[in-house]
């Protein structure tokens, strides 16, 4: 063996380093090779700011001209016979004679508003506040011109009422016009005549048989209710059905030693308070009534049958021309201490 290096000697070229690793070319790397400061792909880009351009200003919209009072005299030259009708009003001579404000004294004005707009383009409806079946003016606006002077007492309730949530307007049922309703200044001849114009069904049970004395004179719907507001839906003039009752039949208000529960509950629970076909506005005949409720114990189930009725094929002679309260006299109470059955 040769003497000299240990071993034989090879040249650089065959010491060729291996190439360094390289990382996987995933997403994930890609995603995560992203400079902290370089700019993110969801990143919105700051808007370029444009230049400005002038637009025309929009025309403002023409202010309404002021409205002002033109006074009576001027209304009267077109409106003669409404002028004829109005000096015989109790508002005339209110407004005319004794004006309490500065607005009363502007006459027909002092209802519908400055006339200027009107006397101008009189076709146009909308420029006066008007109180007709044609009328433009919302009925709110027309009822709040009529509560500037006649708010409170009896109309305290009126806002939410059975009447203002139907829309009812004050001119529906009144006439500032007229000079044939003394009392209210009603629509019609009188306040009875107003109502019916609406409440067609309960004029129909005043024409029955047995019916409040309402058509003959003797009462009007506002005995008993209040057309403006009450605290009741049925408009009542009391806080209940039986304390209306009790203003005229105060014998059965009571208290009573014995009560009867369905009076105490509601006079509506055996009556009709317009009108009906049985005797004494009753909701059915006598023993019919009774037995809607006494059917099941004692005499009731046995004897008060439908054929031991007059009108029945067998009936019996303890119930020809007879009825409950024959027995049960007090039906509506009594104060007799042997009165538990108010047969006494």
């Amino acid at each position: 063996m040769a003497t000299g290096a240990p071993y034989p000697s090879l040249k650089a070229t065959q010491f060729t380093p291996a190439p360094a690793a390289q990382p996987p070319t995933s997403k994930w790397t890609r995603l995560a090779s992203y400079a902290p400061d370089s700019p993110r792909a969801d990143t919105p880009k700051a808007d370029t700011p444009k230049a400005e351009v002038s637009k025309p200003d929009a025309p403002k919209a023409e202010a309404k001209p002021q409205r002002t009072y033109v006074g009576r005299e001027t209304c009267e030259s077109c409106h003669q016979q409404e002028a004829t009708n109005w000096a015989h009003t109790i508002h005339a001579k209110v407004f005319q004679q004794n004006p309490r404000t500065e607005l009363q004294a502007q006459n027909c004005e002092a209802c519908h508003g400055p006339g200027s707009a009107h006397v101008e383009d009189p076709s146009d409806l909308t420029t006066i506040i008007s109180f007709s079946k044609k009328s433009k003016t919302p009925v709110a606006e027309q009822n709040g011109q009529c509560l500037t002077c006649h708010a409170g007492g009896q109309r305290i309730f009126w806002h939410d009422s059975i009447h203002d949530s139907n829309q009812l307007g004050c001119a529906d049922c009144h006439n500032p016009m007229t000079t044939f309703g003394a009392r209210g200044l009603t629509a019609r001849e009188s306040i009875n005549e107003t109502c019916f114009q609406c409440h067609k069904a309960q004029h129909a049970e005043f024409a029955r048989r047995s019916h409040m004395p309402l058509l003959e004179g003797k009462l009007s719907c506002t005995d008993c209710h209040n057309p403006h507001g009450s605290t009741t839906a049925p408009l009542l003039k009391a806080d209940s059905v039986n304390e209306v009752c009790f203003t005229c039949h105060a014998d059965k208000r009571g208290p009573f030693l014995f009560e009867h529960a369905p009076v105490r509950e509601s006079c509506l629970n055996c009556h009709s308070p317009h009108g009906s076909n049985f005797e004494n506005l009753l909701n059915a005949p006598r023993p019919v009534l009774c037995q809607q409720c006494h059917s099941q114990d004692g005499h009731p189930g046995s004897l008060l049958t439908a054929g031991n009725m007059a009108r029945g094929p067998m009936p019996d002679p303890r119930l020809i021309a007879t009825s409950c309260q024959t027995c049960h006299v007090n039906i509506h109470g009594s104060n007799s201490p042997s009165g538990a059955r108010f047969e006494r």
